[in-house]
């Protein structure tokens, strides 16, 4: 009976240590699937998104020729406006020499009448005995001459009125087809300013269109970013109460197996793309696009992503406050929350990020604080390192013994 009551005993503890654990990895297994699914939604969202910014992109291209099509139509629509204002000035001109010569007209046609008048009452005869009636030779000159500059005058004065009547009606002529041109400019001139505001109308369409699409996936992005966060640290939470994350000890491995030149040390330096004089936070290691980048140490993954200066990165927790990170990856082959073993691929050697070619950065940070991560990999140097400038000093040394010998 006692033995009976053990077992049961037995099998209750370990009922109520092993249940839990299979909770915690059931959980863990329903968070990957909801990360995979997530990061599914994320990359056709991203997708979308290139896909609208590439038809903006485009579309901007039709909006440039939009625009040069609204920047014509307005300067024909300017010139239109100028030729009616010219127009119209003219006009104006013309109706006011031609209000004056109508009433300088209408002067001489009254002037013209009294005459006509003057001579039908007074008669030929008249004009005779004036003449006749002179009493000298002098007299009858002057008689003669007066008569004679009258029938003069009478007949400028019909000829003046002819050019007057002439002029008149050029006027007209002119007021007429200007009044023609000046409505034809204006059909135009509506015409165009039409064209204007439809272009102007299909332009802002375009690009409301197309930022409303942009701005409803970006949200959706961010949405989703968010929730892949929340995911993480549930993951990262769970893959933390399942092992031991005390620091195991020991040197780190080489980061990058193979290549060994460091071309940028830990420390002060001036940086190749801002230029600005600052803490160079690791070492950068010479390697091809591709090459395999290790994880150093045993760990758990707290980062894996992109960021804008370090690129595509990876933070891995080795436990007692110490952690590595690997950046300017072109691949990143783990996830947060992935338990890696010493030496096991977590990226690929890239160009991302803040990166002037491809190499691998690594960092080793004490309780977050960065450090020169050289006495933490295998005593410091691999045997046969070199950072560059040593390489170059050594290569100086060299050739001043030569010169020397």
């Amino acid at each position: 009976m006692r033995k009976i009551l053990c077992i049961v005993l037995a099998f209750a503890i370990c009922s109520f240590c092993v249940f839990p654990y299979v909770h915690a990895e059931d959980t863990a297994t329903d968070l990957q699937t909801q990360r995979e699914e997530l990061q599914n939604q994320l990359n056709d969202a991203n997708e979308q998104l290139d896909g609208v910014q590439s038809e903006l992109s485009e579309n901007l291209q039709q909006v440039q020729k939009l625009d040069e099509k609204i920047s014509t139509s307005q300067q024909e629509l300017d010139e239109l406006n100028t030729k009616i204002a010219d127009l119209q000035t003219s006009m104006d001109e013309v109706e006011a020499k031609l209000k004056e010569a109508e009433e300088n007209y209408k002067k001489q046609k009254e002037l013209l009448d009294n005459r006509l008048i003057a001579v039908y009452e007074s008669s030929d005869t008249q004009y005779l005995d004036v003449i006749l009636s002179s009493k000298n030779i002098s007299d009858f000159l002057s008689n003669y001459f007066l008569i004679t500059e009258l029938a003069t005058k009478d007949t400028e004065l019909l000829e003046d009125m002819q050019g007057k009547k002439e002029e008149i009606e050029l006027a007209k002529n002119k007021l007429e087809k200007d009044r023609e041109q000046l409505g034809n400019i204006k059909v135009n001139q509506t015409k165009t300013a039409k064209i204007l505001e439809n272009t102007k109308t299909v332009r802002e369409n375009y690009i409301s269109k197309l930022s409303d699409q942009e701005k409803s996936i970006q949200e959706k992005i961010d949405e989703y970013n968010t929730r892949f966060a929340e995911i993480n640290a549930e993951i990262l939470a769970i893959a933390r109460d399942g092992i031991d994350t005390q620091y195991i000890g020991g040197e780190l491995a080489w980061p990058v197996p193979g290549y060994t030149r460091i071309s940028s040390k830990y420390g002060m330096r001036t940086h190749p793309i801002t230029g600005v004089y600052k803490l160079h936070t690791g070492v950068d290691i010479s390697a091809p696009l591709g090459a395999n980048f290790i994880a150093a140490n045993d760990g758990i993954v707290t980062k894996a992503g992109y960021n804008s200066a370090y690129g595509n990165m990876v933070i891995i927790d080795h436990g007692g406050g110490v952690s590595t990170l690997y950046a300017h990856g072109s691949e990143i082959l783990v996830q947060v929350g992935q338990v890696v073993k010493r030496g096991e691929s977590i990226l690929k050697v890239g160009s991302t990020g803040y990166s002037t070619g491809p190499h691998a950065h690594f960092e080793v940070r004490l309780n977050g604080v960065v450090t020169d991560p050289m006495p933490y990999i295998t005593n410091g140097l691999i045997p046969g390192t070199k950072t560059e400038q040593e390489e170059q000093d050594s290569n100086t040394n060299e050739t001043q013994n030569t010169v020397q010998n």
